[in-house]
């Protein structure tokens, strides 16, 4: 992997830590935006905005249960997977 990284690194005339970094923080953006996608459906799912809404909901009877409390989970999952990445992009400098 190494030799590719350098002759990628090369031919594009960047430093291969320069790659590297660039190579990782395109990563994760990439899997931000699947995240946000996924959020975005099930916001458009349910006409809700936060996962906080989709609970009071749920909790008043407005929205079947089920498969809402799974699809809250999910939220929360999704949520938290996010946070994870986007602290991960804030330590490539």
């Amino acid at each position: 992997m190494t030799l590719a990284l350098n002759q990628v690194a090369q031919t594009l005339q960047l430093s291969p830590e320069k790659l590297w970094r660039e190579s990782l923080r395109a990563y994760l953006s990439r899997q931000q935006r699947a995240l946000q996608i996924d959020i975005a459906d099930l916001q458009d799912r349910y006409g809700v905005v936060t996962v906080n809404e989709l609970a009071r909901q749920i909790e008043q009877g407005e929205i079947y249960s089920h498969p809402a409390w799974e699809d809250l989970i999910e939220w929360e999952n999704l949520l938290a997977h996010l946070q994870r990445l986007e602290q991960l992009e804030a330590t490539v400098a």
